[in-house]
Order: structure tokens, then C-alpha cells, then sequence
């Protein structure tokens, strides 16, 4: 992995002021490799900044729109803060834009290795914490599909989003279906938002 030469300046947008200040204080014990800049709001200019940790609890009451901001108005890399029990959440930042995540469970090293990884473009390792579909045996990935579909998104939509090929992406819906026992995209979209997913309309987007 390529090492900055320069402390990253970092800021922190989140809803709630507890997590922003526990992850500034994660983030003290590196102070040679990431410095956490404040934002006085999501639309201020601030030069120089290099990485954002968004917080997609900010998309659960929201319509996106400072996330849209983030993606399309500024220079700076967006790396998704992800809540583990709310995959539609990360799955609607996925479909505006974003693709780098990180789980809020993740400890502090893995935390600044990839806020250096977002800064240089290099992907991310794979995410080992399994998300809201744990119970019902959903990998990480399936359950970021299912989330998709259930916010409306055509399986090109869906592909494009997460990189992966049509055949492949067939191949996760077929195995998330037979986990969640859906026959078709009906099915698997109710039962989605039967265990705490957001349907289309309460999406926003």
C-alpha cells in the first residue's frame, strides 16, 4: 500500500456528536498519518481537505442531498461510515455514488489504513463483519444486493453500482433468494423490508 507523505486531513460528518467525537479520539493516537479538520458545516469550503467520513445515518431522515453535495460538488474522497444493522442505508449512498465503507465496528488501525487506502485510490481490503442478514445466513454482499433491490434498482443498476459482472450479480440474488426463501424480486423486496429495510418510497431517492 502507498503511505502518504503528509498527515491526511480528515473530517467527520455524522448526525450524532457521540460518534464524531469517539472517532476523533480513535483517530489522536495517529497523528503522523491522519489530522481531523473541522467542518463547520457539510457545504463549507474547506481547502485542503483530502478525506471525508460520512456517516450514512445522515441518509435515514435525509433525501440525500448533502451526500449528492459531498459526491458531486466538492474534490474530496468520501469514505461511508456503515451501520451494520442498516445495510439499505449504505446501500442508498451506494446508489448515489459512493463505493468505499467501512463498518463502524472496525478498530482503529484498519479505521486510518483505510482513510490512506481512500486517499490514494487503492480499494479497500473485503469487509469481514456481516451485516442486518447475518441470521438468515446473507453474506455481506447479498445482503448489500437485497438491499438494492429493494430500493428499486434493475439488475444493470445494480451491477454498475457494486462492480460486479451481470452473471455474477444473478448468481448473489439467486443464493439471497434461496436463503430468505423468495421466489421472485416481490418476495425478496417484502421480506427486505419486513426485517428493517427501507422501501423504495421512504428511500428518498
Amino acid at each position: 500500500m502507498q503511505t502518504p507523505a503528509a498527515p491526511i486531513r480528515t473530517a467527520i460528518v455524522s448526525r450524532q456528536e457521540v460518534l464524531m467525537r469517539g472517532l476523533t479520539a480513535m483517530l489522536a493516537d495517529y497523528p503522523d498519518r491522519v489530522v481531523i479538520t473541522a467542518l463547520p458545516s457539510v457545504r463549507s469550503k474547506v481547502p485542503g481537505l483530502d478525506v471525508i467520513l460520512y456517516d450514512v445515518f445522515g441518509l435515514l431522515h435525509g433525501d440525500g442531498s448533502e451526500l449528492d453535495y459531498l459526491l458531486h460538488e466538492t474534490d474530496t474522497r468520501i469514505l461511508l461510515l456503515s451501520r451494520d444493522l442498516r445495510p439499505d442505508l449504505r446501500a442508498r449512498a451506494i446508489a448515489q455514488g459512493c463505493s468505499g465503507w467501512v463498518s463502524l465496528s472496525i478498530r482503529a488501525e484498519e479505521l486510518v489504513e483505510a482513510i490512506e487506502r481512500t486517499m490514494t485510490g487503492e480499494p479497500l481490503p473485503s469487509q469481514p463483519h456481516h451485516l442486518g442478514g447475518e441470521a438468515e445466513g446473507l453474506s455481506p454482499r447479498e445482503t448489500e444486493v437485497l438491499a438494492l433491490v429493494t430500493l428499486g434498482l434493475s439488475n444493470a443498476e445494480i451491477a454498475t453500482r457494486l462492480y460486479l459482472s451481470a452473471n455474477t450479480l444473478k448468481t448473489h440474488i439467486r443464493s439471497a433468494y434461496r436463503k430468505i426463501g423468495a421466489g421472485n424480486r416481490s418476495q425478496a423486496v417484502a421480506w427486505a423490508i419486513q426485517h428493517g429495510f427501507a422501501p423504495p418510497e421512504a428511500s428518498g431517492l
